[in-house]
C-alpha cells in the first residue's frame, strides 16, 4: 500500500528527528531519527514494502522487526491524520 502526506502537513527538520504540524488539528507529532527517514519515503509515496526493504538496507535490524517498527509508525502517522492511503 501506498501512503501521502496531507497538505496541511508542515515538517521542521531536527539534528535527531523532525516535528511534525497538523494544520487542520493543530496537534504536533514528533519523530525520531528511523521515524524520520519513514517520513522522508512516505514523502516520496513509497509503498510500505519499499520502506521496509529501505529500513533493512540503511539500519541494522531484522525484517520482523522492521516490518513491526514501519507498520507502527505508519498506523501513528495515519492516528495523527498526518498521512493517508492512496
Amino acid at each position: 500500500m501506498r501512503y501521502r502526506a496531507i497538505d496541511e502537513a508542515l515538517v521542521a527538520t531536527l539534528s535527531d528527528g523532525a516535528v511534525l504540524l497538523n494544520l487542520q488539528t493543530k496537534r504536533y507529532f514528533s519523530l525520531n531519527e528511523t521515524g524520520t527517514r519513514i517520513w522522508e519515503l512516505v514523502q516520496q509515496t513509497a509503498e510500505e514494502e519499499t520502506i521496509v526493504a529501505t529500513m533493512l538496507r540503511e539500519y541494522e535490524v531484522d525484517e520482523a522487526m522492521a516490518r513491526t517498527e514501519v507498520r507502527r509508525i505508519l498506523d501513528e502517522l495515519i492516528d495523527a491524520q498526518l498521512i493517508v492511503p492512496v
